[in-house]
């Protein structure tokens, strides 16, 4: 079969975890040759001998919206530089700053009685397993990485299970009223270390300081941070615990979409 040339629109694809699930989606296609991935333009580009339906219908259940912008046929030796992703390196220190703060954000949910931060704490273990997952996915069968996204999935839903209980029962009992100080703190601390983390993603694809910080700040992530310390400025303002309930019931219907995201790999 001839060499193809498809262009994917992923308009929803929006930090470095997601590109990794685009990847791992694509690993099943034996005969892909090349994956480009832009991320500022939210774009795909494989070389590939598979019908690019078959390639749109494997990447659907991400519901990051992707579309075929278009196809064409290769003359014989062309192509696309080989792009393999990140390095491992960059993703080891990727999952150590969202692995970490993972911890950080759920000790200091207990400390502060924030639901907000916890709900981040869980968003930042969510990014941590697709990472983990990534680094997994090399050298290991198609089966084993299926079972691993399973199992990673429907933990981080059990998570956000136990959030949701925790959103009821604080909605049934409000009288506590979180620590704003330490929310409003840990929240930058988290703030600072999404930034670090697409800094380093950056340098890795050689964009260095000339990626936009425009994309750095509409990134969910990033969004979040934003929202957690406007929430505590919210809770100081009204003495009411309802804008970190919100907030936090927010963020742990984000975890759940994206649970259900890492459950589609393994299908």
């Amino acid at each position: 079969m001839q060499k193809q040339l498809t262009r994917l629109a992923i308009p929803k694809m929006d930090c470095a975890s997601e590109e990794q699930m685009v990847r791992m989606a694509l690993g099943s296609f034996e005969t892909i040759e090349s994956i480009q991935i832009d991320l500022d333009k939210r774009e795909a580009e494989l070389i590939h001998q598979e019908s690019e339906q078959a390639i749109l219908q494997a990447l659907i259940p991400l519901k990051l919206g992707t579309q075929l912008l278009f196809t064409k046929a290769l003359e014989e030796g062309q192509g696309l530089q080989e792009e393999s992703g990140l390095d491992r390196r960059i993703l080891w220190q990727v999952l150590a700053i969202n692995a970490g703060f993972f911890v950080i954000e759920e000790v200091a949910s207990l400390l502060f009685q924030s639901l907000g931060i916890a709900a981040d704490g869980l968003d930042m273990l969510a990014d941590s397993l697709v990472y983990a997952m990534a680094l997994y996915a090399v050298g290991s069968s198609l089966a084993r990485q299926k079972m691993v996204s399973s199992l990673a999935g429907y933990f981080q839903l059990f998570l956000a299970l136990i959030g949701f209980i925790n959103v009821f029962i604080r909605v049934t009992q409000p009288h506590y009223l979180p620590n704003v100080t330490g929310m409003f703190l840990v929240s930058l601390m988290a703030l600072l270390a999404n930034s670090l983390a697409y800094f380093l993603i950056a340098k890795s694809k050689n964009q260095g300081l000339h990626m936009k910080a425009s994309k750095i700040f509409t990134s969910n992530d990033i969004l979040i941070n934003l929202g957690l310390m406007l929430t505590s400025l919210l809770v100081a303002i009204f003495q009411s615990p309802i804008p970190d309930l919100i907030i936090g019931f927010a963020i742990f219907v984000l975890v759940v979409r994206g649970a259900f995201k890492i459950i589609s790999l393994s299908r």
